[in-house]
């Protein structure tokens, strides 16, 4: 916009950040809207304007950064529901249910305390009971940080032939193969239901659990 003085189309904008579709665009700038950042008063889509600069954002966040040391519990409680992150909720981790082919269609508002990296994380929702031994139930809320790696142990959710799936990582051999070869076990949390083995090439990790999140 600086560069050029024209407002960027939603096309521009999808294009740019690498968003998955124009509702992603059009949630990001409600929140941008919501937050005071941007207006778009006539509702068009090269009517964005930019109501704080970088640095303006940058003073306001210091500043709220020493008011907090000093302010009134209420003070506190207004900033911390400010630093409240909105984090895209891909959809369900089902069966048959690619990663790719789900959309920002909705978001999940979670407190800062429990992402590490919010630029590289999602969340989904848990479809069935194979993890409920280690407290994630069906209908649950998962945090996840995107990478491609992981641990022995770490909860992580991978896709094998396109089909999304929650589990424990470990590589391993296989007990009752009586081989050494190592595998990827995937190992649910749930005494009623067996591991899933494969080779290495088979998974495809796409990030590790780093939190959940329950409604009642």
């Amino acid at each position: 916009m600086l560069s050029s003085g024209v407002s960027p189309s939603y096309q521009e904008i999808k294009d740019h950040f690498g968003l998955a579709s124009f509702n992603s665009v059009q949630n990001y700038l409600k929140q941008l809207t919501n937050k005071g950042y941007i207006e778009n008063p006539l509702g068009q889509k090269r009517a964005i304007q930019v109501l704080h600069s970088a640095s303006t954002v940058q003073e306001q966040l210091q500043s709220k950064s020493v008011s907090t040391k000093t302010g009134s519990p209420r003070s506190q409680l207004l900033q911390a529901r400010d630093e409240i992150l909105s984090l895209p909720l891909l959809g369900k981790v089902a069966a048959g249910q690619p990663i790719e082919a789900l959309k920002h269609d909705e978001f999940v508002d979670v407190p800062p305390s429990m992402v590490r990296n919010p630029s590289k994380s999602f969340a989904l929702k848990v479809q069935g009971d194979s993890m409920i031994e280690d407290g994630i139930f069906d209908e649950d809320i998962i945090l996840v940080q995107k990478q491609e790696s992981a641990s022995n142990g770490d909860i992580i959710v991978a896709t094998v032939e396109n089909e999304a799936t929650v589990k424990r990582f470990y590589v391993r051999a296989r007990p009752d193969s009586g081989s050494s070869e190592k595998l990827v076990e995937l190992r649910p949390s749930n005494s009623t239901m067996k591991s899933m083995w494969y080779a290495p090439e088979e998974v495809s990790i796409r990030g590790i659990v780093v939190g959940l999140i329950r409604k009642f």
